[in-house]
């Protein structure tokens, strides 16, 4: 017999193991079990299947109670380090202040780099801390971050180290993205080239020699940075061994998606406002399309079209965009249903928005997102009667337990609805 199974889940309902391809490819096992040895699954299928002397030798066992499992979920897309709040803007912009009266008086971004230079590298910690404990609820074991809101080299160095702290420390894994080019900040506003120059001459070294960042982003738009800017940017950080991504085409098509598919970007995030022409150069070059639907109902803005993307063949992911000023909102199972009711996007769509295809968009879909033996045994047990009660009941928490790596790293402590 192989090694005795650390953890075993049996009498699971439902069982989403997103492997399968093609349409209706979540991979369901009705009646399931899986098993853990060191942190990654050792086994998976029907209960009735599973190896009795392996079974009977495990060392920690979880009565399922009928719950519905799906792959811990993956949040792509976040701004999850930052100092202060922009609650009083957002009133302000309720009350009818366009948000660029609110930018020429210190808001927006700027507001949120002034809070976050200011604040200590503790007091960030203990913040996305708890946004992450947030996400953990919501069954999310994995999050991207991005830098941003620093905007200058000490700043964005101590959010990746925020960001390194947090992967270590707690149960939600945390993949670092640099993204000094997110804006331009006050003191180089008048002089845009010279922070360009920062970013390649300073800021690129300094984050390639601390090593943690494992993607660079750039806001390419019309108002922050060109395609030729946001070009030169990213090919500079391929030779750190960063792997570019792209806000692209958030308000305008601003050529921000030929770029994507040009330089080899392993994703384009936003696209609210991409031109059809390039859903088939996005296929070809295979770039993941990570899409934001938080943020448009937040903004009141249109939506990207992602039926369009996935008739097309396209993969595509579903993130929160978590931030203070236009997405401050950590629940990616809503993201996901507001990806089916405005975006056109089938259950199984959008469960993979946040499971797989989020997985491949951050270059993780050999260790996470899937359910399948010799990957990370991160599971979400959901209490739910059906896997599409997942989706269908907006609003409500359905998580039951959540495991990262086979241990159990949360749980509701309110009597399930649903389980027997």
């Amino acid at each position: 017999m192989d090694a005795p199974y650390d953890l075993l889940i049996k009498n699971i309902s439902t069982m989403l193991t997103c492997t399968a391809e093609g349409e209706g490819s979540l991979g369901i096992i009705k009646g399931a079990a899986i098993a853990s040895v060191d942190g990654k699954i050792a086994w998976v299928g029907k209960e009735s299947e599973l190896p009795t002397e392996a079974a009977n030798s495990a060392a920690d066992v979880i009565d399922a109670r009928g719950a519905v499992a799906f792959p811990g979920l993956i949040d792509s897309h976040t701004h999850l380090v930052f100092g202060g709040s922009r609650q009083d803007e957002w009133a302000r912009k309720l009350a009818g202040v366009p948000y660029m009266q609110i930018a020429a008086e210190g808001g927006g971004i700027n507001a949120t780099v002034r809070a976050t230079r200011a604040a200590s590298e503790d007091e960030l910690y203990e913040r996305a801390s708890r946004w992450l404990d947030e996400m953990l609820s919501w069954g999310v074991t994995c999050v991207e971050g991005k830098t941003g809101y620093g905007l200058d080299t000490g700043t964005e160095l101590k959010i990746l180290e925020v960001m390194e702290r947090l992967d270590k420390q707690h149960a939600v894994e945390v993949i670092p993205t640099f993204m000094g080019a997110h804006d331009f900040p006050p003191e180089y506003r008048e002089n845009r080239e010279a922070y360009i120059r920062l970013i390649l001459d300073e800021m690129l070294t300094a984050v390639g020699e601390q090593g943690y960042a494992r993607f660079c982003d750039v806001f390419c738009e019309e108002g922050a940075f060109s395609p030729d800017q946001a070009s030169r940017i990213l090919i500079a950080a391929q030779d750190y061994g960063m792997v570019p991504r792209l806000h692209a085409d958030q308000f305008r098509d601003s050529g921000a998606a030929e770029l994507a598919a040009d330089i080899g970007a392993i994703a384009a995030d936003h696209l609210e406002n991409m031109d059809d022409r390039n859903i088939p150069l996005l296929k070809e070059k295979d770039v993941v399309a990570g899409l934001l639907p938080i943020c448009s109902l937040y903004l009141n803005y249109s939506y990207p079209q992602a039926r369009k993307m996935l008739d097309a063949g396209m993969r595509v992911a579903i993130a929160t965009d978590f931030n203070p000023g236009s997405s401050m909102c950590s629940n990616l199972p809503f993201a996901a249903q507001l990806a089916c009711m405005q975006m056109k996007m089938r259950f199984d769509e959008a469960i993979l928005g946040i499971t797989r295809s989020a997985s491949e968009s951050l270059l993780m879909e050999n260790k996470i997102g899937m359910l399948a033996e010799g990957l990370r045994m991160d599971i979400a047990l959901m209490d739910i009667p059906t896997p599409e009660y997942f989706l269908y009941h907006v609003g409500r928490k359905h998580t039951w337990k959540v495991i990262k790596r086979g241990k159990v790293v949360w749980e509701n402590s309110a009597e399930p609805v649903f389980l027997s």
